[in-house]
């Protein structure tokens, strides 16, 4: 388990264009996202590895319940975990979430058309933000992973394989975009084989078995969905996380570590 610091990583705050203009502002809206600059290994700055940490529906599934459009998640201790590793860490927050402007678009109805205007409207702002990070001079550009949680999981795998030259791979934590229920495991299953068909970099997958969103024959559908497409995804499949918090596997490290450096470790990263 990855014990936490008695101080705070350090971290800033980015503001990043987003790719819709607005002419009220006569700018394009912005993405907020906080910055974990990459630890230094000598007196010379070195670019630095990146990964891009998508975050989740901030919802509970219905537009109730949702999280404050205020919040911001910074994600400080999965930060921790690849900030020991050498990477720089980024956790945007989406339009219309955090500091980030606009509107949120990303519909949490049982209704396939307005899913999809959702996860086009999440790819843009997780493009933005990978071609503004590419531009900075301590990033390598040609190390760029993105990962995410639950929608921010499945929308890491789909970005990889609509940018397939763009990153070297994806982490999924619980990743799906909608909970399974009838036709919306459809949904997340196509996404998956979309994703599939244009990947080129290894994506890995990791999943609780008391997932409360997603069942295991589901999870287990959709990467056959994605391999059968052409994606190159390795799945790990864990037991049930105590509390019954399945789906908030990537709060316990102690059980995705190995997991994650050992696909690390296959993308040429050792420390």
């Amino acid at each position: 388990m990855i014990a936490a610091p008695a101080n705070s990583l350090p971290s800033e705050t980015l503001t990043i264009p987003s790719r819709v203009a607005d002419p009220a502002l006569g700018r394009p809206l912005t993405i907020q996202a906080t910055y974990y600059p990459a630890r230094l290994r000598d007196a010379r700055p070195v670019p630095a590895p990146l990964v891009i940490f998508n975050h989740g529906s901030t919802g509970q599934g219905a537009e109730r319940g949702r999280i404050p459009r205020e919040a911001v998640l910074r994600y400080e201790n999965q930060a921790r975990y690849f900030h020991a590793r050498g990477f720089a860490f980024l956790a945007p927050m989406r339009r219309g979430r955090g500091g980030s402007e606009g509107d949120y678009l990303e519909s949490y109805n049982w209704d396939a058309l307005k899913l999809a205007e959702g996860l086009q409207h999440a790819l843009d702002d997780v493009e933005a933000v990978v071609e503004f990070m590419r531009r900075q001079p301590e990033i390598d550009g040609r190390r760029i992973l993105v990962a995410g949680h639950s929608r921010g999981g499945l929308l890491s795998v789909a970005y990889a394989g609509r940018q397939p030259s763009g990153v070297i791979g994806s982490i999924s934590f619980a990743g799906g975009w909608i909970a399974e229920q009838g036709m919306m495991e459809d949904f997340n299953r196509d996404a998956f084989v979309r994703a599939g068909a244009g990947a080129v970099a290894p994506s890995l997958w990791l999943y609780a078995e008391n997932d409360r969103h997603h069942t295991m024959p589901a999870i287990r559908r959709w990467h056959d969905a994605y391999t059968g497409a052409g994606g190159n995804a390795e799945l790990y499949l864990f037991g049930p996380v105590e509390d019954d918090e399945g789906h908030q596997l990537l709060e316990r490290p102690g059980l995705w570590q190995s997991a994650v450096d050992a696909f690390l470790h296959q993308l040429g990263f050792f420390w």
